[in-house]
C-alpha cells in the first residue's frame, strides 16, 4: 500500500478530485484530505483525516513503547542479577523481567500519546506551510499495483494540482523524516 499526497489550493478542486476518485473506485477509507477549515470539508462532504493522521500520537506512542520497553527490561535485568547475588531478599525470574517489560512498554505507549497528541503528524510536517495558508492536503491510500493509474488520473485530471510525494501509510517509530519522493510535478 503506498500513500500519495497532492497539494490542491480549493475546494471546489479537492471536491472534484474526490468525485473522481469515487468514481475509480477509491473508498473514503483509502481518501482523506487535511486543512485547517474543517467546517468547509463538512460542508463539502469531503473525508477528513482522522486524529491519527493529523497528529503524531501513533507514531510518538510507538517510539515510546520501544524506549519503555527497553528500560523496563534492563530494569529487570538489574533486579534479576541483584536477586542472584542475594542482595534483593527475594527471588525475582524471567517471567517478572517480562512483567517489567510490559509494563515499561505500556506506561512508554500512554506517554508517548500524551505528548503525540501536542504535535502535528511528522509526515504531515513538511505540508505545514501550505495548509496553514488555506491549501489542502489530499492523501490517497492505493495499493502499489494502481499507484501509476492514480498519477496518471491526478496528472491529466487536474493540471492545477501538485505531486507532493509518496510514502508509506504505516507509522515507523524511529523515522524523523518521512521517506517521501522530492516534490516534483506529476
Amino acid at each position: 500500500m503506498r500513500r500519495l499526497y497532492y497539494l490542491v489550493d480549493d475546494i471546489d478542486t479537492t471536491r472534484a478530485i474526490s468525485e473522481r476518485l469515487h468514481a475509480e473506485g477509491i473508498t473514503d477509507w483509502n481518501f482523506h484530505v487535511v486543512s485547517r477549515d474543517e467546517a468547509g470539508l463538512i460542508r463539502h462532504d469531503l473525508h477528513a483525516a482522522t486524529t491519527y493522521q493529523q497528529l503524531d500520537l501513533l507514531h510518538s506512542g510507538a517510539r515510546f513503547a520501544v524506549i519503555g520497553a527497553a528500560v523496563g527490561c534492563l530494569l529487570g535485568v538489574v533486579a534479576w542479577w541483584l536477586a542472584q547475588r542475594g542482595a534483593l531478599g527475594f527471588a525475582f525470574d524471567l517471567p517478572a523481567i517480562a512483567l517489567l517489560t510490559l509494563v515499561g512498554a505500556l506506561f512508554g505507549a500512554w506517554q508517548g500519546g500524551m505528548v503525540g497528541l501536542s504535535r502535528e503528524n511528522y509526515k504531515l510536517a513538511q505540508f505545514h506551510d501550505h495548509i496553514a495558508s488555506g491549501g489542502y492536503l489530499v492523501m490517497v491510500d492505493v495499493p502499489a499495483a494502481r499507484k501509476p493509474e492514480v498519477r496518471e488520473l491526478m496528472s491529466l485530471g487536474f493540471a492545477n494540482v501538485a505531486f507532493g510525494g509518496c510514502d508509506s501509510p504505516w507509522v515507523q517509530p524511529f523515522a524523523r523524516v518521512p521517506r517521501v519522493y522530492p516534490q516534483t510535478t506529476h
